[in-house]
């Protein structure tokens, strides 16, 4: 929540939230694949900030599975950091 407060005061720009995933593959009902898992987490992300009043016009979300990582995937700890939601500023609205 209060991440979504600072970026209100940006409403003018639009972001993009995309959801990462570690390297363990997953098949699930719910997720058959890691693309699935990150897509889900950026929009659960997505749908909590139209929730608390930001402007949907301004979101779209993203997922990009094991494919962008930001620390090696040989640990758990390593991995737990590439289980996470990036907040991209991309332009103004018009």
């Amino acid at each position: 929540a209060d991440v979504v407060k600072i970026l209100m005061e940006f409403k003018e720009r639009r972001f993009i939230v995309a959801g990462h995933t570690d390297t363990q593959a997953i098949k699930t009902k719910a997720f058959p694949n890691n693309w699935y898992l990150s897509t889900a987490r950026a929009n659960s992300v997505v749908q909590f900030m139209i929730k608390e009043g930001f402007p949907a016009k301004s979101l779209s979300a993203a997922g990009y599975g094991e494919f962008d990582p930001v620390a090696p995937n040989d640990t758990e700890k390593n991995r737990e950091q590439n289980r996470r939601i990036s907040i991209a500023v991309i332009t103004p609205c018009s």
